[in-house]
Formats: C-alpha cells, sequence, structure tokens
C-alpha cells in the first residue's frame, strides 16, 4: 500500500521522516494512605513529520491548509502497517529554514510540523 498523507483530503508532500508518539492522558490524585489513583482519560497520537527540503509550492500547499484559514482542527489521513489511519488533529509550531533561493524557485530545510490529536 502507498505511504501517503492527506490534509482534509488534499494530498501532502510525503515527508522524509514521519513519527508516532503515543500517550495516555490520566487523572491522577494521591490517596490519604500515599497510593496512586488514576483514571485513563483518553489515548492520544502526536505525528511527528520532518521535510529535509521541501519546495516553496509543497510547503505552501501545506501553510495553506493548516496556517491560512481559520480552521483550527483538520482530518490527518495515513498508513500505518498497511491499514488507512485517520485523526483529528491541529498543529504546533511551524519552523522552516529557508535553503536557498534564486528568487523564483524557494527550497525550505528542515521543515518540522508536529500534528497533535484533539
Amino acid at each position: 500500500m502507498k505511504t501517503r498523507l492527506t490534509l482534509d483530503s488534499i494530498e501532502i508532500k510525503r515527508p522524509s521522516e514521519f513519527k508516532i508518539e503515543r500517550y495516555n492522558i490520566t487523572k491522577a490524585e494521591r490517596l490519604a494512605n500515599g497510593m496512586m489513583a488514576m483514571d485513563l482519560v483518553a489515548k492520544k497520537r502526536k505525528f511527528f513529520c520532518t521535510w529535509g527540503a521541501i519546495s516553496a509550492v509543497e510547503l505552501n500547499k501545506l501553510l495553506d491548509i493548516i496556517w491560512d484559514t481559520d480552521s483550527v482542527f483538520f482530518t490527518l489521513t495515513y498508513v500505518e502497517s498497511n491499514t488507512v489511519k485517520t485523526a483529528t488533529v491541529y498543529t504546533g509550531a511551524i519552523p522552516t529554514t529557508l535553503h536557498r533561493t534564486d528568487n523564483v524557485n524557494w527550497i525550505w530545510k528542515d521543515v518540522n510540523i508536529n500534528f497533535i490529536e484533539q
């Protein structure tokens, strides 16, 4: 199965690195006897996407979806172990470093976007 990512059904450039972090959200407290009591509130994922180099056209496509909009949440669709999965996500910071330009073609490097599950 072809590895591909979409944001709100728009296919985006495949990142050079795609990492998933899974974590539990819990509510915890100490009881009078010192024991820990904990309730599982939710299981969430964080998706780390890194593009070693990306053209301005591809970067702008991403930014049009996640930055140049009033929407806060997006649907991320991805393939994991040959299974198509989705998550409703929002983004953190979007650092970019200009690699080179000839004033027509811009290339950005070390672009990192984290998608955090709602």
